[in-house]
C-alpha cells in the first residue's frame, strides 16, 4: 500500500488503516527497538516500548501527512522512542543498583517451563479470537486493553457513542469468554 492510499484509507476507515499499518511495519518497528534494547531491557521492555511506538503514530497521524513516507516516519519514532526507554532502563538501574551487587539475589523463577508454555499457547490462542472479532469490536478491545484507553476516549476515535463501545466491549468480552470456554481454555 503507498503511503497516499494509506492516507485516503486512515480518513475512510481509522481502524482498518491502523491494523494495515501495525500489520505491515510490526516486524520493522521491532526491529528497531531490538537493535537499542537488545542486552538492556528486558522483553516486555521491548514490547511496551512496541506499542508505545504504535500509540505514537495513531495518535498524531494527521502531523506527518506530506512530511516524507511513512516508513521514515515510523523510523524516527521508533528511534526515538527506542532511545528513550534505554535512558529510562538505565536510569532505573542506576538508582536501585546492579544485579551482580554482591548482596543481591537472584529471585527464583516460579514459573516452570511448562507454565510459560501453556501461557504463550494461552495468549496466542486469545489473540486469535481478539482479531476474529469483527469490527469495530476487535478495535474496541485492542483500545481498552493494549492501550488502555478510557470508553470515552475509544468512543471519540471511533465515532461512536460511549454506551455504544460499553455495550459492545461487554458483548465481545462475553464472545471471548464463551470460546476460550469451548477451546478448554477456561
Amino acid at each position: 500500500m503507498t503511503d497516499a492510499e494509506w492516507f485516503d484509507l486512515i480518513r475512510k476507515s481509522p481502524q482498518k488503516a491502523h491494523y494495515i499499518l501495525i500489520d505491515q511495519y510490526s516486524n520493522f518497528v521491532y526491529a528497531i527497538v531490538l537493535s537499542k534494547l537488545k542486552g538492556t531491557g528486558s522483553r516486555e521492555d521491548i514490547d511496551d516500548c512496541v506499542s508505545d511506538v504504535f500509540v505514537e503514530i495513531f495518535s498524531n497521524t494527521d502531523k506527518y501527512e506530506g512530511k516524507g513516507t511513512i516508513k521514515s516516519y515510523i523510523s524516527i519514532i521508533a528511534k526515538r522512542k527506542a532511545i528513550n526507554t534505554y535512558k529510562k532502563i538505565m536510569y532505573s538501574r542506576q538508582n536501585t543498583g546492579y544485579i551482580e551487587d554482591e548482596d543481591s539475589e537472584i529471585p527464583e523463577n516460579s514459573a516452570s517451563p511448562d507454565m510459560l508454555a501453556e501461557q504463550k499457547l494461552f495468549n496466542e490462542k486469545l489473540w486469535e479470537i481478539v482479531r476474529s472479532l469483527g469490527e469495530p469490536d476487535t478495535s474496541i478491545i485492542i483500545y481498552q486493553y493494549f492501550y488502555r484507553m478510557k470508553l470515552k476516549k475509544i468512543a471519540e476515535k471511533l465515532s461512536l457513542s460511549a454506551a455504544a463501545v460499553r455495550q459492545r466491549s461487554s458483548r465481545a468480552k462475553e464472545r471471548i469468554r464463551k470460546k476460550l470456554e469451548n477451546e478448554k481454555y477456561l
